[in-house]
């Protein structure tokens, strides 16, 4: 295949038109098992669709650097139209599953030309409803119940969420495992990032909901309190550096890594701001949004608390230095410091009744969500969280995929 005279990002626009438009993706009905691994395999099976797929490797090679004659560019394309019909077309990734990265690697593959870039703001505008979304099977069973009551007593609910998660061996263990990693200095250069970031992830995607937020969303009454939560993740390997980066920076290593790219998507996707919402979130759902968000815990962008005196939370980087994209940086940086929808689900959640967590160091139980009426009262989740940035601001750009 020669490569010479064809704009590379001209090519991706045409070739994001072929793909199935990503809104229509959500709207299908997947049944079975249709992950990317057993697509790929099914595919590779087969010599048409296994020559296609690597045709269309090979057509995305270079990172948006290389150029492709005509002739090429529609060879290409006519790739594209024909794997529409192959099982990669509509296959998935399970978070935390075996071969993760393998199975991303492959999910990308087939999509990462839909994957928005720095367009204009009006090409936000519409990139903002077709985000990629990286498919999660395992779905949250909150359910709603605006009747709950909070406890009058002043106790350490993060404390009391500890003694829970230490009563659940498979809590335990991986709690244990990631804090082994986290707080062991590897060498006198500090702790071990990349192992600790990994437990973090095993430990937010094996172990149940009822432990794992009960400890990271614990209310609080006192600073006391609340630097046992902030501190949940072990913030000094998993979180800080010595100096901040630039956002976009880290945004563009986040692109890089193919979880934190897809994660990123997620988040971006499940915690997107609506001013035209009663819960402030376009998809209505403080479920997916706060798995969106532990889903990023133990990537490069890794989100805390910013101190113990709020729920306020952030990523470890700063805009400083940003020239001309100052505003890029900002809108990227306001996703998880001024996210209407993202404070709203740690708020709703962090308000929801404890008066039953003592009952799980004997049984399993669901922790409840109280969303908004349609007049928008909420009798436990407290005060709404009202978005200060323009909606379209909140929905930072995704780079090109590298």
């Amino acid at each position: 295949m020669s490569l010479l005279s064809w704009p590379s990002s001209l090519f991706l626009a045409n070739l994001s038109s072929c793909l199935l438009p990503y809104h229509l993706l959500l709207a299908q009905e997947f049944t079975g098992d249709t992950n990317c691994l057993t697509a790929a395999n099914l595919c590779f099976e087969d010599p048409s669709c296994s020559t296609n797929f690597r045709t269309l490797q090979q057509c995305l090679t270079g990172n948006g650097v290389q150029r492709l004659e005509h002739d090429a560019r529609n060879e290409c394309m006519n790739t594209v139209l024909a794997l529409q019909s192959s099982p990669l077309s509509v296959c998935k990734c399970k978070k935390g599953m075996k071969k993760e990265k393998r199975c991303l690697r492959i999910y990308w593959t087939m999509h990462q030309s839909q994957v928005p870039g720095r367009q204009g703001q009006e090409d936000k505008r519409k990139i903002s409803l077709m985000t990629m979304r990286y498919h999660i099977l395992r779905f949250l069973p909150f359910v709603t119940n605006s009747s709950e009551t909070h406890l009058t007593t002043r106790v350490n609910h993060c404390l009391d969420a500890a003694k829970v998660c230490n009563v659940d061996e498979t809590c335990k263990h991986f709690r244990t495992e990631y804090a082994k990693f986290c707080m062991k200095p590897s060498s006198r250069f500090g702790c071990n990032k990349s192992k600790c970031h990994k437990c973090l992830r095993r430990f937010f995607d094996r172990v149940p909901v009822e432990y794992s937020y009960t400890a990271l969303f614990c209310p609080c009454e006192d600073s006391v309190c609340a630097e046992r939560r902030r501190q949940t993740i072990v913030p000094a390997c998993s979180f800080e550096e010595p100096e901040k980066q630039n956002c976009l920076s880290l945004q563009e290593a986040c692109n890089k890594d193919v979880v934190c790219r897809s994660r990123l998507a997620d988040f971006q996707t499940s915690c997107q701001p609506s001013k035209k919402s009663v819960s402030f979130c376009f998809r209505e759902s403080y479920a997916t949004c706060l798995q969106s968000y532990t889903g990023l815990i133990g990537t490069i962008l890794t989100p805390n608390y910013v101190s113990n005196t709020s729920l306020d939370t952030s990523i470890w980087c700063s805009c400083t230095n940003s020239g001309n994209q100052h505003e890029e940086c900002e809108n990227f940086l306001n996703f998880f410091t001024n996210n209407s929808c993202l404070k709203n689900s740690i708020h709703a959640y962090s308000n929801s009744s404890f008066s039953s967590l003592l009952s799980l160091l004997t049984t399993t139980q669901r922790f409840p969500f109280n969303i908004p009426n349609k007049e928008g009262s909420n009798n436990d989740a407290g005060m709404l969280f009202t978005l200060e940035t323009e909606e379209v601001k909140a929905v930072s750009s995704i780079s090109p995929v590298l």
